[in-house]
């Protein structure tokens, strides 16, 4: 499995970790933190275009359709490099 180095956060003795690592608990309150960061910014960035999608588009069905799918496309993508933004910055 290989040498057992520090946890850099909690100081456990954890094998298979490189140096400067993060045992499994470490990871995993991070990721959860980093989760609840990415949610609010995607939510908060996401609501806005929405609502000028909303707002902006014609009240046709296959408009409101894109424009419903690009705000989802929005918060998806968003979420994902907030998170990963917000796990670099944890660190």
């Amino acid at each position: 499995m290989g040498p057992s180095h520090p946890c850099a956060k909690c100081g456990t003795d954890t094998p298979g970790i490189a140096i400067g690592g993060l045992c499994a608990r470490c990871l995993r309150d991070l990721s959860r933190r980093a989760t609840k960061i990415a949610r609010l910014v995607a939510i908060g960035t996401t609501l806005p275009l929405a609502v000028y999608v909303a707002v902006s588009l014609p009240v046709d069905r296959t408009a409101r359709v894109v424009g419903a799918a690009s705000a989802l496309l929005s918060y998806g993508l968003t979420f994902v490099i907030a998170k990963r933004v917000t796990m670099e910055w944890l660190k």
